[in-house]
């Protein structure tokens, strides 16, 4: 392939993210309604020009591919359908605003609880497989933010630490996947540290952000240092803990999310400060049916998060995985198309214990019938969009990966020479023909951001671009796992405008018509903090290598 194909090539690779961009942000359209008109436009594109002669073969593999995103999206689509339920379940019978109630005795400033609820909170979240997105936004709103801050902040605040969340899984499951299992650990144990090398930048840039994003230059100057305690904090306790603990990588970002909630009291302690204000809890709580509703103990209103934690602390305790993926054994296997099966792994994943939950402690809340059928319906109302949203762009991801794969000997594979025409093949390797060993650093973490705004998951970024980035750093000389950690962290990044999480925490403070306006706004903040882990990347490779 010349290069002036290979440009054109490059330019119709990218067109079904940027139809999805323009219609997110300049056409103020959905996320779900953009997601499936973006699957559309990358089915016709990669079978009319990837594909090489379209034929129902290849047409097959497209069908199959979005049926295998699809199922692969369920770590996000059913655990956004599960933890809607748990949210709604909260809102309708007070337990959020007895939550809430309880957050403002212990942070009376406002930034303070960007901090401790986005930041220390999320990141502790998101790391025992728990979605910040879906549970803060109600809490934000409740407290007084604004629906756009109460939406961007949630979805930005966790981000330095996603390759930590769901116990690491964005960087053990490439590792797992490409790496021989004798080299498993020492090759994690490389990723993890240089990940967390960028992180006091990352996580501090992304707080200060947080700021600008609720209240402009004014929110900066007014909450600046429980800022830099929160971001700094949570960056150097990755660093300090990969280092010394290299046996614990995957409880890295539920100790990270603790130090920095403890940093933020202690900076409270050092200013004189209370930690908790001697404000007393109003006695009825206006509940989501719009009666008043006298204020849930406050054990019983975070029930459903308590047992969700000890059920995933539980699930990640080193046995159990194996014990639990052992029950289902084979049942847990769903074949697609020649050698692709997906496996469920369904007794692991997080969403399933959501559910659980939900369902042991929904006789602790919920008081009557007609208050379950009215949470039942107020659920489905907020589920449908953001569960097809994620599936959409899931199906998008793989049709992207297997684009130009055809089945050969039951396998499914390359032809000769069409692996040049994969559309992800074609993106990273214009990028590096194009740019060259001293630029490509630079641009690399793009493909991070890219990767994670269109699949709305670091993890299958990072598992769909290890070859291509891996065979690009091979071509240009350069340390495949310093040009891979700055790609992961900014898929980590792209969370934060990523149209999968922006439309599950609209969804659940029924807000329609954000999505775009969230986008446009956190995407500075994302844009400005990728451009700084690309140098920071370049510096790394062309100095210190």
């Amino acid at each position: 392939m010349d290069q002036l194909t290979q440009a054109l090539y490059f330019i119709l690779a990218i067109i079904p993210i940027l139809v999805i961009f323009a219609g997110l942000v300049f056409f103020k359209k959905s996320g779900t309604f953009m997601g499936i008109v973006g699957w559309i436009v990358c089915v016709i594109i990669a079978l009319a020009f990837f594909w090489g002669t379209p034929s129902l073969g290849s047409l097959d593999v497209a069908f199959k591919a979005s049926i295998f995103g699809v199922i692969s999206s369920f770590s996000i689509s059913l655990m956004v359908l599960f933890t809607i339920l748990q949210v709604t379940m909260m809102d309708v019978t007070g337990a959020i605003k007895s939550i809430t109630e309880f957050i403002k005795t212990i942070a009376a400033e406002k930034y303070e609880q960007i901090m401790i609820l986005n930041v220390g909170l999320g990141s502790f979240l998101v790391s025992i497989g728990a979605t910040p997105v879906t549970m803060l936004p109600p809490i934000m709103m409740a407290l007084g933010f604004s629906p756009l801050a109460s939406i961007a902040l949630p979805c930005l605040g966790y981000d330095p630490l996603t390759s930590f969340s769901l116990l690491a899984v964005p960087i053990t499951a490439p590792v797992q996947a490409f790496v021989p299992a004798a080299d498993y650990n020492h090759y994690l144990n490389i990723l993890a540290n240089n990940v967390s090398l960028f992180l006091p930048i990352v996580s501090t840039g992304l707080s200060i952000g947080m700021l600008w994003i609720a209240d402009g230059m004014e929110g900066v100057k007014k909450g600046i240092v429980p800022a830099l305690v929160a971001g700094l904090t949570l960056g150097l306790t990755c660093i300090l803990f990969v280092r010394f603990f290299p046996d614990l990588v995957t409880i890295t970002g539920v100790v990270a999310g603790l130090m920095a909630m403890a940093s933020l009291f202690l900076l409270r302690v050092v200013q004189g400060k209370p930690i908790f204000n001697k404000k007393t809890a109003p006695q009825g709580a206006v509940a989501a049916d719009g009666g008043m509703t006298k204020n849930l103990p406050l054990w019983r209103a975070v029930l459903p998060w308590g047992l969700l934690v000890v059920f995933c602390v539980i699930i990640s305790w080193p046995p159990m995985p194996t014990i639990l993926l052992n029950i289902m054994g084979s049942a847990n296997k769903i074949p697609i198309i020649a050698d692709q099966v997906v496996n469920l792994k369904l007794l692991n994943q997080a969403y399933v214990w959501v559910l659980v939950s939900t369902i042991l402690t929904a006789p602790f809340l919920i008081k009557s019938k007609d208050q379950g059928v009215q949470i039942v319906k107020l659920w489905l109302k907020r589920a449908w969009s953001p569960t097809i949203a994620a599936a959409a762009f899931f199906a998008i991801a793989y049709i992207m990966a297997w684009s130009a794969k055809s089945v050969i000997g039951g396998k499914l594979v390359f032809d000769a020479g069409m692996d040049a025409y994969n559309m992800n093949m074609v993106i990273g390797s214009t990028l590096a023909v194009y740019l060259g060993a001293s630029l490509f650093p630079l641009v690399a973490p793009i493909l991070g951001l890219f990767g994670a705004f269109v699949s709305g998951s670091e993890t299958s970024s990072n598992v769909m671009f290890y070859g291509i980035l891996n065979k690009s750093s091979n071509m240009l000389n350069l340390d495949f796992w310093q040009i891979f950690s700055g790609h992961a962290v900014s898929g980590g990044i792209a969370s934060g405008i990523a149209p999968a999480k922006i439309v599950n925490a609209s969804s659940v403070i029924d807000v329609k018509g954000l999505d775009g306006e969230v986008i446009k706004k956190s995407a500075v903040v994302s844009i400005i903090l990728t451009v700084l882990v690309g140098i920071i990347l370049f510096c790394w490779v062309t100095f210190f290598s």
